[in-house]
């Protein structure tokens, strides 16, 4: 609330005190008659009611951080993208920028910062976003009357290399996975076999319910995804169906009768019938799984890249890929995956002979009848 206007009696001027956007008491000195400040007062609390109040310009990047998560982010983003934005903050862009105001930032400080964030190890894509949260905040303050200028508008982006880091299991190296998970780790088996079969993410893994598998129709229902202690929406908030293949069918009907019962409905609870915390997975059964089988360290997203890639190499369509993987363009899919298919490539590469063969076979015969 913003309080009376008043007379300061060292300088004469009227003043009056409010709260910013942040909950932080502030003054606004300077007004030479009363209905100057009178009229300053309306039309700041007009700002303040509209959420769009025009904070001085002494403020800071971390509080326009604050302001810009407790108002948009809070209201329009998953609590995943919310928690990723706060580590961003903390470890990265407030210690660099934190105390120093909005509008003092400029383009040779940006790219400073990327400079150091390079030199200590981070690789482009991650840099980018960084730098992108931060062009983020800046626009939110720019829409809102607060700066005028976006030290990042003419920045860009670094060059990312999306593929450097895929790595997908050849057919023996799935096939000896299996065969020693479920040797050595028969409660693994059932997760490890589906998200090799269906190429679903960790969290919809960890989130799938009972209820979400029609088994007439050999469907699977992706409509929850369980990440960073809470149940959400898919990566791409859009509802997807996945086909559920006769052997996947056959080991979660095996799967349904051993499991712990849960009442969450859960079809990989832990022991107790509560969500399986993802760390704990990968720590206790991922990795030693895959040093039981002889295989070098990967991520466990690697075998969504997997199922892919043996997809494709076996002569499923890129866009049965795109689909069963939830991709929003089968751009995005070609980009991925067109790589890891070098046997194809060398299967193609000659296919037009045949057609240079049989042209000249024709050549000869016109010639022939000619004479």
């Amino acid at each position: 609330m913003i309080a009376a206007i008043r007379k300061n009696p060292k300088t004469g001027n009227w003043e009056f005190d409010y709260k910013d956007l942040q909950g932080k008491r502030k003054t606004k000195k300077g007004f030479k008659t009363k209905e100057e400040a009178l009229k300053a007062q309306s039309k700041l609390t007009e700002e303040l009611n509209n959420g769009i109040c025009t904070i001085d310009s002494k403020i800071t990047f971390r509080e326009a951080a604050k302001t810009f998560m407790r108002l948009h982010v809070e209201v329009n983003c998953k609590p995943s993208t919310r928690d990723g934005y706060e580590g961003y903050l903390k470890n990265h862009l407030n210690p660099f920028f934190g105390d120093m105001k909005l509008i003092d930032i400029t383009p040779i400080m940006v790219k400073e910062f990327i400079k150091q964030k390079l030199e200590t190890g981070r690789v482009n894509s991650t840099v980018n976003k960084y730098t992108k949260l931060m062009s983020e905040i800046y626009s939110f303050m720019i829409d809102n009357d607060v700066v005028n200028k976006n030290p990042l508008a003419r920045i860009k982006a670094l060059k990312e290399t999306k593929n450097d880091k895929i790595r997908a299991l050849s057919t023996e190296e799935v096939q000896a996975l299996l065969s020693k998970t479920k040797q050595v780790y028969p409660d693994f088996y059932p997760l490890l076999f589906t998200t090799l079969f269906t190429g679903m993410r960790q969290g919809e893994l960890l989130g799938l319910t009972w209820d979400s598998i029609n088994w007439i129709k050999g469907k699977i229902k992706i409509d929850k995804n369980y990440t960073h202690g809470r149940v959400g929406t898919p990566k791409t908030n859009k509802i997807r169906y996945v086909d559920m293949s006769n052997e996947l069918a056959k080991v979660l009907k095996e799967w349904r009768l051993a499991c712990p019962h849960s009442d969450l409905d859960l079809v990989f609870p832990n022991s107790e019938g509560l969500h399986f915390d993802a760390n704990n997975m990968l720590k206790r059964r991922f990795k030693p799984a895959l040093r039981r089988a002889g295989i070098e360290e990967i991520r466990f997203h690697d075998l969504r890249h997997t199922y892919a890639s043996l997809l494709l190499a076996n002569g499923a369509p890129m866009k049965y890929v795109q689909s069963q993987l939830g991709h929003a363009s089968i751009t995005m899919t070609m980009d991925l995956y067109t790589h890891l298919l070098p046997e194809v490539n060398d299967k193609c590469v000659n296919l037009l002979n045949n057609i240079v063969n049989a042209t000249v076979e024709i050549q000869d015969k016109v010639l022939r009848f000619g004479t």
